[in-house]
Parts: C-alpha cells; sequence; structure tokens
C-alpha cells in the first residue's frame, strides 16, 4: 500500500494525505487496540494488524517526498537521513520500553494508545508546521 500512498500523496498533496492519516490514527487506535484486548484472537490479531499497517503506510507513503521536500538539493540527502534517522532512534528505538513502562506503571494494557495518540498528534503539528513555514502542500 505504501507505494500506492505516495502515488496518491503526488496526486493531492503530501500534507493532506498525511494529515488524514495521523488523524485516523487518534480517531481509530485506542478502540482498536481496545476490541483486540477484548477479543483476543489469532484473526483478531491479524486483522489489527492490517489495520495498523494500513495506517501507517497511509502516512509512510508520503514521508519520503515530504522530506525531499523540506531540503534544498545541495543539503536533501544529509537532511533526510539524518532528520529520518534521528526520528527513527527517538521515537522507534524507545518505543517498546516506554510501552512496557506504561502498561507497568498503569497496569493498563491499553497504555499503549496514549502513547500513539500523543505521538499521532506530534504528527499532525509536525505536518501543519510544514505546511505553514515551507509552503508544502
Amino acid at each position: 500500500m505504501t507505494p500506492l500512498v505516495g502515488h496518491l500523496s503526488d496526486k493531492t498533496g503530501r500534507i493532506r494525505v498525511m494529515a488524514a492519516s495521523a488523524v485516523l490514527i487518534l480517531l481509530l487506535i485506542r478502540p482498536v487496540f481496545a476490541f483486540l484486548v477484548a477479543h483476543p484472537g489469532f484473526g483478531v490479531m491479524l486483522t489489527v494488524m492490517f489495520l495498523i499497517g494500513l495506517l501507517k503506510a497511509g502516512y509512510f507513503g508520503a514521508l519520503p517526498a515530504l522530506l525531499s521536500d523540506l531540503f534544498p538539493r545541495s543539503s536533501r540527502a544529509t537532511g533526510m537521513s539524518i532528520s529520518y534517522n534521528l526520528g527513527v532512534m527517538l521515537f522507534g528505538g524507545t518505543t517498546p520500553v516506554v510501552i512496557v513502562w506504561l502498561v507497568d506503571v498503569t497496569g493498563d494494557k491499553l497504555a499503549v494508545t496514549w502513547y500513539l495518540t500523543a505521538l499521532a498528534a506530534l504528527s499532525l503539528a509536525a505536518v501543519a508546521i510544514a505546511r505553514r513555514r515551507f509552503g508544502i502542500r
């Protein structure tokens, strides 16, 4: 799905596609995880993973093009690689630890949804800034 979303973002605008995906994550992540916790099973897990994969593809399909729009040609490769890898390191690398800590501290199996919701809100803010500051559509 990621290449198809990337193509869609070329036609309709990267910010629009990424913002729509972030909003869907904000709205759907808690109910989807709540359904998984209430009805654990292989089929439900596959369905949830598929849905989350679609939501992620909706965001990450447009991300490389947006990153390339943010940097001038002379520093594009460096800017993209540093910004992407910092994001992966800070959030991708720490997410498992944060999630385990949140569940342990709160005792709530759905505590992960608050973290994911906060990151989706942060993503919405980032794409809004990209739209305003850099004029990216």
